[in-house]
Protein backbone atom coordinates (compact mmCIF):
# COMPACT_ATOMS: atom_id res chain seq x y z
CA UNK A 1 0.00 0.00 0.00
CA UNK A 2 1.02 3.67 -1.17
CA UNK A 3 0.70 6.62 1.11
CA UNK A 4 -0.34 9.70 -0.90
CA UNK A 5 2.60 12.33 -0.91
CA UNK A 6 3.74 15.28 -3.38
CA UNK A 7 6.30 15.97 -6.08
CA UNK A 8 7.53 18.62 -6.72
CA UNK A 9 5.06 20.20 -8.61
CA UNK A 10 2.59 19.67 -6.05
CA UNK A 11 0.82 16.61 -7.42
CA UNK A 12 -0.47 14.02 -5.20
CA UNK A 13 0.83 10.71 -5.64
CA UNK A 14 -1.45 8.49 -6.31
CA UNK A 15 -3.10 5.82 -3.74
CA UNK A 16 -3.88 2.30 -4.36
CA UNK A 17 -6.20 0.23 -2.60
CA UNK A 18 -6.74 -3.97 -2.93
CA UNK A 19 -4.51 -6.94 -2.17
CA UNK A 20 -1.17 -5.31 -3.58
CA UNK A 21 1.04 -7.86 -0.79
CA UNK A 22 4.31 -7.15 -0.11
CA UNK A 23 7.16 -6.02 -1.96
CA UNK A 24 8.67 -9.63 -0.97
CA UNK A 25 5.62 -11.38 -2.89
CA UNK A 26 6.44 -13.29 -5.96
CA UNK A 27 3.13 -12.29 -7.43
CA UNK A 28 2.91 -10.00 -10.06
CA UNK A 29 1.19 -6.55 -9.45
CA UNK A 30 -1.41 -5.16 -11.58
CA UNK A 31 -2.21 -1.27 -10.92
CA UNK A 32 -5.84 -0.62 -12.35
CA UNK A 33 -7.48 2.30 -12.80
CA UNK A 34 -11.00 2.89 -13.78
CA UNK A 35 -12.38 6.04 -15.44
CA UNK A 36 -15.93 5.74 -16.41
CA UNK A 37 -17.33 4.58 -19.47
CA UNK A 38 -20.03 1.61 -19.65
CA UNK A 39 -17.90 -0.79 -17.66
CA UNK A 40 -18.96 1.48 -14.65
CA UNK A 41 -22.62 1.63 -15.38
CA UNK A 42 -25.73 -1.29 -14.32
CA UNK A 43 -28.54 -0.95 -16.00
CA UNK A 44 -32.06 -0.17 -14.33
CA UNK A 45 -35.13 -1.64 -14.38
CA UNK A 46 -36.11 0.71 -17.30
CA UNK A 47 -33.17 -0.88 -19.31
CA UNK A 48 -31.39 2.33 -19.09
CA UNK A 49 -27.65 2.17 -18.10
CA UNK A 50 -26.90 4.46 -15.34
CA UNK A 51 -23.08 5.28 -14.26
CA UNK A 52 -23.49 3.21 -10.40
CA UNK A 53 -21.41 0.51 -10.71
CA UNK A 54 -17.53 0.10 -8.91
CA UNK A 55 -15.75 -1.86 -11.65
CA UNK A 56 -13.60 -3.09 -8.19
CA UNK A 57 -16.44 -5.09 -7.58
CA UNK A 58 -15.76 -7.97 -10.34
CA UNK A 59 -12.36 -8.82 -8.66
CA UNK A 60 -13.54 -11.01 -6.77
CA UNK A 61 -14.51 -12.75 -9.98
CA UNK A 62 -11.68 -12.23 -11.99
CA UNK A 63 -10.21 -16.00 -10.61
CA UNK A 64 -6.79 -14.78 -10.76
CA UNK A 65 -5.21 -15.86 -7.57
CA UNK A 66 -1.49 -15.46 -8.77
CA UNK A 67 -1.83 -12.08 -9.28
CA UNK A 68 -2.18 -9.00 -6.74
CA UNK A 69 -4.84 -6.35 -7.60
CA UNK A 70 -4.57 -2.55 -6.94
CA UNK A 71 -7.44 -0.56 -7.89
CA UNK A 72 -7.83 3.17 -7.90
CA UNK A 73 -10.36 5.95 -9.82
CA UNK A 74 -9.03 8.57 -11.57
CA UNK A 75 -12.51 10.08 -12.58
CA UNK A 76 -16.19 8.88 -13.69
CA UNK A 77 -17.01 9.87 -17.01
CA UNK A 78 -17.91 8.57 -20.24
CA UNK A 79 -15.45 8.57 -22.25
CA UNK A 80 -17.58 10.31 -25.08
CA UNK A 81 -16.85 13.82 -22.56
CA UNK A 82 -13.10 12.93 -22.23
CA UNK A 83 -11.06 15.65 -23.57
CA UNK A 84 -7.03 16.09 -24.37
CA UNK A 85 -6.33 18.03 -20.68
CA UNK A 86 -7.86 13.97 -19.42
CA UNK A 87 -5.36 12.49 -21.33
CA UNK A 88 -2.80 14.31 -19.22
CA UNK A 89 -4.18 13.35 -16.08
CA UNK A 90 -4.48 9.47 -17.33
CA UNK A 91 -0.97 9.93 -18.73
CA UNK A 92 0.00 11.23 -15.18
CA UNK A 93 -1.42 8.71 -13.09
CA UNK A 94 0.01 5.36 -15.21
CA UNK A 95 3.30 7.36 -14.79
CA UNK A 96 2.97 7.46 -11.18
CA UNK A 97 1.75 4.11 -10.79
CA UNK A 98 4.93 2.64 -13.34
CA UNK A 99 7.23 4.06 -10.61
CA UNK A 100 5.57 1.75 -8.28
CA UNK A 101 7.27 -1.41 -10.18
CA UNK A 102 4.27 -3.57 -10.78
CA UNK A 103 4.07 -5.47 -13.71
CA UNK A 104 1.79 -4.09 -15.52
CA UNK A 105 -1.10 -1.32 -16.15
CA UNK A 106 -4.22 -1.17 -16.46
CA UNK A 107 -6.57 1.56 -17.72
CA UNK A 108 -10.70 0.72 -17.71
CA UNK A 109 -11.90 3.11 -19.99
CA UNK A 110 -15.15 4.66 -22.46
CA UNK A 111 -15.35 2.67 -25.73
CA UNK A 112 -16.21 5.45 -27.70
CA UNK A 113 -12.53 7.71 -28.11
CA UNK A 114 -10.85 4.72 -26.08
CA UNK A 115 -8.38 4.49 -29.58
CA UNK A 116 -7.68 8.18 -28.99
CA UNK A 117 -6.61 7.88 -25.34
CA UNK A 118 -4.63 4.92 -26.00
CA UNK A 119 -2.68 6.76 -28.97
CA UNK A 120 -2.24 9.95 -26.83
CA UNK A 121 -0.69 7.36 -24.36
CA UNK A 122 1.80 5.87 -26.78
CA UNK A 123 3.53 9.45 -27.59
CA UNK A 124 3.49 10.49 -24.19
CA UNK A 125 4.77 7.80 -21.87
CA UNK A 126 8.29 7.57 -24.16
CA UNK A 127 10.64 5.13 -22.77
CA UNK A 128 8.00 2.43 -21.65
CA UNK A 129 9.34 -0.76 -20.33
CA UNK A 130 5.99 -2.40 -19.38
CA UNK A 131 2.33 -2.85 -20.63
CA UNK A 132 -0.46 -0.52 -20.09
CA UNK A 133 -3.35 -2.04 -21.04
CA UNK A 134 -6.74 -0.21 -21.83
CA UNK A 135 -10.09 -2.18 -22.31
CA UNK A 136 -14.01 -1.77 -21.37
CA UNK A 137 -16.93 -3.41 -22.10
CA UNK A 138 -19.72 -2.89 -24.61
CA UNK A 139 -22.64 -4.41 -22.26
CA UNK A 140 -22.58 -2.16 -18.81
CA UNK A 141 -20.46 -3.53 -16.24
CA UNK A 142 -22.72 -4.23 -13.87
CA UNK A 143 -25.20 -6.48 -15.75
CA UNK A 144 -25.53 -10.07 -15.86
CA UNK A 145 -23.94 -10.93 -19.65
CA UNK A 146 -21.77 -7.79 -19.23
CA UNK A 147 -18.30 -8.54 -21.49
CA UNK A 148 -16.61 -6.59 -18.52
CA UNK A 149 -14.97 -9.68 -16.54
CA UNK A 150 -14.10 -11.03 -19.95
CA UNK A 151 -12.13 -8.58 -21.27
CA UNK A 152 -10.61 -7.12 -17.39
CA UNK A 153 -9.51 -10.92 -17.08
CA UNK A 154 -7.73 -10.31 -20.57
CA UNK A 155 -6.47 -7.34 -19.96
CA UNK A 156 -4.86 -8.00 -16.46
CA UNK A 157 -3.33 -11.56 -17.94
CA UNK A 158 -1.57 -9.10 -20.15
CA UNK A 159 -0.57 -6.48 -17.73
CA UNK A 160 0.69 -9.16 -15.77
CA UNK A 161 2.45 -11.56 -17.77
CA UNK A 162 3.54 -10.48 -21.31
CA UNK A 163 6.18 -9.58 -23.00
CA UNK A 164 5.20 -6.35 -23.94
CA UNK A 165 5.83 -3.19 -23.29
CA UNK A 166 4.00 -0.96 -25.33
CA UNK A 167 0.10 0.60 -24.72
CA UNK A 168 -2.22 -1.57 -26.21
CA UNK A 169 -6.10 -2.26 -26.00
CA UNK A 170 -7.48 -5.31 -24.79
CA UNK A 171 -11.12 -6.74 -26.21
CA UNK A 172 -13.04 -9.48 -27.20
CA UNK A 173 -11.96 -10.63 -30.62
CA UNK A 174 -15.40 -12.39 -31.19
CA UNK A 175 -18.97 -11.95 -30.35
CA UNK A 176 -18.69 -15.51 -28.63
CA UNK A 177 -15.62 -13.88 -26.30
CA UNK A 178 -14.03 -17.32 -27.36
CA UNK A 179 -10.49 -15.12 -27.44
CA UNK A 180 -9.26 -11.54 -26.69
CA UNK A 181 -7.19 -9.64 -29.17
CA UNK A 182 -4.34 -7.50 -27.88
CA UNK A 183 -3.96 -4.56 -30.41
CA UNK A 184 -1.00 -1.61 -29.93
CA UNK A 185 -2.70 1.62 -29.16
CA UNK A 186 -2.37 3.74 -31.92
CA UNK A 187 -3.39 1.58 -34.54
CA UNK A 188 -6.55 0.58 -32.54
CA UNK A 189 -10.27 1.51 -34.80
CA UNK A 190 -13.87 1.00 -33.06
CA UNK A 191 -15.41 0.16 -35.90
CA UNK A 192 -18.72 -1.16 -34.54
CA UNK A 193 -21.07 0.69 -32.35
CA UNK A 194 -22.39 -2.22 -30.58
CA UNK A 195 -21.01 -5.22 -31.24
CA UNK A 196 -18.88 -7.12 -28.34
CA UNK A 197 -15.83 -7.50 -30.76
CA UNK A 198 -16.09 -3.78 -31.34
CA UNK A 199 -12.02 -2.70 -32.26
CA UNK A 200 -10.14 -3.47 -34.61
CA UNK A 201 -6.11 -3.47 -35.74
CA UNK A 202 -5.65 -0.97 -38.66
CA UNK A 203 -3.09 -1.65 -41.34
CA UNK A 204 -0.50 -4.14 -38.71
CA UNK A 205 -1.94 -7.31 -37.36
CA UNK A 206 -2.54 -7.34 -33.94
CA UNK A 207 -0.22 -8.25 -31.59
CA UNK A 208 -1.54 -10.93 -30.51
CA UNK A 209 -4.32 -12.70 -28.70
CA UNK A 210 -5.56 -14.61 -25.42
CA UNK A 211 -7.33 -17.58 -25.80
CA UNK A 212 -7.18 -20.75 -23.40
CA UNK A 213 -5.78 -18.35 -20.75
CA UNK A 214 -2.64 -18.50 -22.82
CA UNK A 215 -0.84 -15.33 -24.92
CA UNK A 216 -0.18 -16.02 -27.98
CA UNK A 217 1.72 -13.24 -30.05
CA UNK A 218 1.83 -12.58 -33.88
CA UNK A 219 4.98 -11.83 -35.95
CA UNK A 220 4.05 -8.23 -35.54
CA UNK A 221 7.36 -6.07 -34.22
CA UNK A 222 6.60 -4.70 -30.77
CA UNK A 223 8.69 -3.29 -27.67
CA UNK A 224 9.49 -5.94 -25.09
CA UNK A 225 9.78 -5.65 -21.23
CA UNK A 226 12.74 -3.84 -20.14
CA UNK A 227 14.14 -1.61 -17.31
CA UNK A 228 14.29 1.74 -18.39
CA UNK A 229 13.30 5.21 -17.09
CA UNK A 230 9.84 6.19 -18.16
CA UNK A 231 9.80 9.81 -19.73
CA UNK A 232 6.81 11.53 -19.55
CA UNK A 233 5.99 14.17 -22.74
CA UNK A 234 2.82 15.73 -21.78
CA UNK A 235 2.33 19.00 -23.69
CA UNK A 236 0.20 18.99 -26.51
CA UNK A 237 -1.54 22.09 -28.66
CA UNK A 238 -5.18 21.08 -28.78
CA UNK A 239 -5.68 23.48 -32.06
CA UNK A 240 -5.78 21.42 -34.25
CA UNK A 241 -8.64 20.05 -36.57
CA UNK A 242 -9.76 16.88 -38.10
CA UNK A 243 -11.72 17.79 -41.56
CA UNK A 244 -13.66 14.97 -43.69
CA UNK A 245 -13.29 16.44 -47.26
CA UNK A 246 -16.39 15.54 -48.88
CA UNK A 247 -17.74 16.45 -52.45
CA UNK A 248 -19.79 19.84 -51.16
CA UNK A 249 -16.63 21.25 -49.27
CA UNK A 250 -15.62 24.52 -50.91
CA UNK A 251 -12.79 26.66 -50.89
CA UNK A 252 -14.68 29.04 -48.63
CA UNK A 253 -15.43 26.42 -46.31
CA UNK A 254 -12.62 24.80 -46.07
CA UNK A 255 -10.56 28.04 -45.30
CA UNK A 256 -13.39 28.82 -42.62
CA UNK A 257 -12.62 25.60 -40.60
CA UNK A 258 -9.15 26.19 -40.97
CA UNK A 259 -8.96 29.78 -39.99
CA UNK A 260 -6.85 30.24 -36.45
CA UNK A 261 -6.11 26.22 -36.32
CA UNK A 262 -2.17 25.39 -35.17
CA UNK A 263 -2.74 22.88 -37.34
CA UNK A 264 -5.09 20.27 -39.07
CA UNK A 265 -5.39 16.60 -40.40
CA UNK A 266 -7.26 16.21 -43.71
CA UNK A 267 -9.46 13.16 -44.64
CA UNK A 268 -8.88 12.97 -48.42
CA UNK A 269 -11.01 10.36 -50.70
CA UNK A 270 -9.53 7.06 -51.81
CA UNK A 271 -5.54 6.95 -51.25
CA UNK A 272 -5.83 10.88 -49.73
CA UNK A 273 -6.92 12.37 -52.85
CA UNK A 274 -7.63 16.17 -52.30
CA UNK A 275 -9.67 18.40 -54.80
CA UNK A 276 -8.12 20.64 -57.17
CA UNK A 277 -9.63 24.13 -56.49
CA UNK A 278 -8.84 23.27 -52.26
CA UNK A 279 -5.23 23.19 -52.68
CA UNK A 280 -4.82 27.00 -52.70
CA UNK A 281 -6.53 27.49 -49.17
CA UNK A 282 -4.51 24.30 -48.16
CA UNK A 283 -1.52 26.40 -48.84
CA UNK A 284 -2.76 29.74 -47.79
CA UNK A 285 -3.35 27.96 -44.45
CA UNK A 286 0.27 27.83 -44.01
CA UNK A 287 0.24 25.56 -41.49
CA UNK A 288 1.06 21.50 -40.54
CA UNK A 289 -1.43 19.66 -42.65
CA UNK A 290 -1.86 15.76 -42.58
CA UNK A 291 -3.24 14.03 -45.27
CA UNK A 292 -5.23 10.94 -44.69
CA UNK A 293 -8.08 9.10 -45.66
CA UNK A 294 -11.45 8.01 -45.04
CA UNK A 295 -11.01 4.89 -45.84
CA UNK A 296 -10.10 2.74 -42.70
CA UNK A 297 -7.99 0.23 -43.91
CA UNK A 298 -5.03 0.94 -46.66
CA UNK A 299 -3.80 4.35 -45.52
CA UNK A 300 -2.65 7.65 -47.75
CA UNK A 301 -0.92 6.36 -50.72
CA UNK A 302 -0.44 9.53 -52.84
CA UNK A 303 1.71 8.82 -55.46
CA UNK A 304 -0.07 6.50 -58.34
CA UNK A 305 -1.75 9.23 -60.02
CA UNK A 306 -0.04 12.10 -61.92
CA UNK A 307 -2.58 14.94 -59.85
CA UNK A 308 -1.07 13.39 -56.38
CA UNK A 309 1.94 15.52 -57.15
CA UNK A 310 -0.30 18.57 -56.76
CA UNK A 311 -1.10 17.61 -53.55
CA UNK A 312 2.15 16.90 -52.28
CA UNK A 313 4.04 19.81 -53.80
CA UNK A 314 2.19 21.95 -51.46
CA UNK A 315 4.71 23.05 -49.06
CA UNK A 316 2.40 22.27 -46.28
CA UNK A 317 1.03 19.13 -46.79
CA UNK A 318 2.47 15.84 -44.42
CA UNK A 319 1.36 12.49 -46.11
CA UNK A 320 -0.01 10.27 -42.98
CA UNK A 321 1.04 7.24 -44.40
CA UNK A 322 -0.66 4.64 -42.73
CA UNK A 323 -1.12 5.97 -39.68
CA UNK A 324 -5.43 6.68 -38.99
CA UNK A 325 -6.75 9.60 -38.93
CA UNK A 326 -7.24 9.78 -35.17
CA UNK A 327 -4.21 8.82 -34.55
CA UNK A 328 -3.05 11.53 -36.79
CA UNK A 329 -4.95 14.08 -35.09
CA UNK A 330 -3.49 13.21 -31.66
CA UNK A 331 0.11 12.92 -32.66
CA UNK A 332 0.45 16.33 -34.38
CA UNK A 333 -1.28 17.90 -31.39
CA UNK A 334 1.99 15.97 -29.59
CA UNK A 335 4.05 16.96 -32.03
CA UNK A 336 3.41 20.56 -32.22
CA UNK A 337 4.80 21.04 -28.66
CA UNK A 338 7.84 19.06 -29.48
CA UNK A 339 11.55 20.29 -29.76
CA UNK A 340 12.54 19.88 -33.62
CA UNK A 341 10.48 19.62 -37.12
CA UNK A 342 6.74 18.76 -36.79
CA UNK A 343 6.98 17.01 -40.95
CA UNK A 344 9.71 15.18 -39.52
CA UNK A 345 8.38 14.19 -36.52
CA UNK A 346 5.03 13.29 -37.72
CA UNK A 347 6.55 11.12 -40.51
CA UNK A 348 8.65 9.42 -38.29
CA UNK A 349 7.56 6.18 -36.23
CA UNK A 350 7.44 7.23 -33.06
CA UNK A 351 5.00 4.32 -31.09
CA UNK A 352 5.29 2.19 -33.73
CA UNK A 353 2.04 4.05 -35.32
CA UNK A 354 3.64 4.37 -39.09
CA UNK A 355 5.62 2.61 -41.65
CA UNK A 356 8.17 4.42 -43.10
CA UNK A 357 6.68 6.73 -45.68
CA UNK A 358 9.48 5.51 -48.21
CA UNK A 359 7.34 3.12 -48.75
CA UNK A 360 4.58 5.26 -49.11
CA UNK A 361 4.87 7.73 -51.76
CA UNK A 362 7.26 8.79 -54.31
CA UNK A 363 7.78 12.12 -53.93
CA UNK A 364 10.18 13.41 -51.38
CA UNK A 365 10.44 16.74 -49.68
CA UNK A 366 11.55 18.75 -52.37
Amino acid sequence: MRSPSSDEDGQQAITFHGKLGSLQTMKPKVLIFTTGGTIAHRSGQDGVAVMTFNPEELASRIELPDINLGFKQIFDKGSMDIVPDDWKVIAAAAADAISQGPHGVVILHGTDTMHYTAAALSFMLQNLGMPVVLTGSMIPGGDANSDSLHNLRDAIRVAAHSDIAEVCIVFSADPQRRKGVIIRGNRARKLHSHAIDAFVSVNVPPIGYIEDDKIILTQLKINHRKSLKLKLTMDLNQNVVLIKLNPAVTPGMLAQHLQGASGAVLEGTGVGHIKTDLHKAISSFNKPTVISTQTIFGGEHLGSYDVDRLILDVPNIIPAGDMSSETALVKLMWALKQDGNVKSIMKSNVAGEIRDLVSFISTADE
